[in-house]
């Protein structure tokens, strides 16, 4: 019975000590000494700047951050990532059966950027490695003897995350040439995570209040349900609101064999003139934008290629300089704005190169139909098209004009020209093919009259 009690004595003397010890090491995550240590660590490890205003590190219930900077790599400007809080609690308890469960993971206001060289090298790949390029110096690991070691004898740990959050977040891929690619506003995502018998997955959903593309495509109010896996995420069904109408899309980010992302989107009832009027660009048509694109790349526009098609409703066609000199020359007023009731383009992308082999424009008097491509790299246009007349326009067009034109035997006159060179100042051989269609029907008059 004596040894029964010291042997109680001990167990609790063994306890105390213990608990002793871990609330020691608590206290110690509170200290100015460890939170200079975290840092250092840090800094170490990402090799760039770390830093965060306030730390509380609890032993038992997690990590609260706040104010985090952390710096970019050696030769990008400004900072990879801020935020204003971030949060880490979990459950100490389900890891005696080797279980980890985490109650939150969570970011408030964070902002990252992410951009690349003009060596085609991203900011967060450079993260960990020395000013050489090369990865970090890491302590090397001593072998341990048995199953523990982690070897193949060693059970994984099953991993469980009950809430990862991201609170009015802001995400920015930067390119080559310091513009901005992809932006993401107002982001707020919230979501569940595991990884069981080494199989990652999760799900949540994702809110953007603005989704900017090349900052000329501007994709608000954005709602999706997220499902993720170890080799990708995916955004599907998304829907949204592009300039006043309504979208829907599917997005997809492929996370293994390299970086890509696959978009398929749907527009509809989208209002052209404002659609313009974001993208920065004059506003030369109006109407209502439907139609279905669908790309897919692997950074900025040299990498993207795609299909699409849309068709504009109850427009007008306005201002473009071609009109002008189309309006001139044939002395047809109507061309000058030219009130569609459809318009249809076709395309194909590849190359930064916008190939259109369709584009038909229809309304009562005036038609103009071709195919051609648009150099998106210098913004350089290249068509071949038809316009076509109305019997009743054409007879305001100069008579000696108008014998440039052939009947298409439906009510519609036709004649061919060439449109090419820079976006907003092209060049057209219409003008110089009416020309000398006039000058050679004025000689063959003269030449009939003389050997009449």
């Amino acid at each position: 019975m004596k040894l029964l009690k010291v042997l109680m004595a001990i167990v609790l003397l063994v306890v105390l000590l213990a608990a002793g010890g871990v609330w020691y090491l608590n206290g110690y995550l509170q200290t100015p000494e460890f939170k200079q240590k975290v840092l250092t660590a840090a800094r170490d490890a990402l090799g760039t700047e770390v830093k965060i205003t306030d730390m509380n590190v609890s032993l038992f219930s997690g990590v609260r951050l706040k104010s985090i900077v952390i710096g970019n790599p050696p030769g990008f400007p400004g900072s990879l990532l801020t935020a204003d809080a971030f949060v880490l609690s979990y459950n100490l308890v389900p890891l005696l059966s080797r279980r980890v469960e985490v109650e939150q993971l969570s970011a408030t206001k964070p902002v990252v950027t992410l951009s690349r060289n003009e060596k085609g090298e991203w900011n967060y790949a450079k993260i960990g490695t020395s000013s050489g390029g090369t990865p970090a110096a890491k302590p090397e690991a001593k072998p341990a003897d048995g199953p523990a070691a982690g070897g193949s004898g060693a059970p994984a740990l099953d991993i469980a995350l009950s809430k990862l959050a991201v609170n009015d977040g802001e995400v920015t891929l930067i390119g080559e040439k310091g513009k901005p690619l992809t932006k993401i506003q107002e982001l707020n995502f919230t979501s569940a995570l595991s990884y069981v018998g080494s199989k990652f997955s999760g799900s949540g959903r994702a809110k953007l209040g603005t989704l900017a593309i090349a900052e000329s495509l501007f994709v608000r109010q954005l709602d999706s349900p997220v499902s993720m896996t170890a080799s990708e995420i995916k955004l599907s069904p998304a829907t949204g609101k592009l300039a006043n109408g309504d979208v829907t899309c599917d997005l997809t980010l492929k996370l293994t064999g390299g970086f890509k992302y696959l978009m398929n989107l749907q527009a509809k009832n989208s209002d052209v003139a404002k659609l313009l009027q974001e993208a920065g660009v004059k506003e030369v048509i109006s109407g209502k934008l439907q139609g279905t694109t669908a790309v897919e790349g692997t950074g900025g526009l040299p990498t993207i290629v795609g299909k699409g098609r849309f068709e504009i409703t109850n427009g007008q066609l306005m201002q473009l300089p071609l009109q002008g000199v189309l309006a001139t020359l044939l002395q047809v007023a109507e061309l000058r704005e030219i009130k569609f009731d459809s318009c249809v383009l076709e395309y194909t992308l590849a190359n930064s190169v916008l190939q259109t082999p369709v584009i038909k424009l229809s309304s009562a008097g005036i038609q103009v139909m071709g195919k051609g491509f648009v150099s998106l790299a210098d913004y350089s246009l290249n068509h071949e098209l038809t316009l076509a007349l109305s019997k009743t326009l054409l007879a305001k067009v100069p008579k000696e004009l108008q014998s440039a034109f052939k009947d298409r035997g439906d009510g519609f006159l036709t004649v061919d020209f060439r449109v090419s060179g820079p976006y907003d100042s092209p060049k057209t051989d219409l003008a110089q093919g009416l020309l000398k269609n006039a000058v050679q029907q004025q000689l063959q008059q003269r030449l009939f009259k003389l050997f009449k």
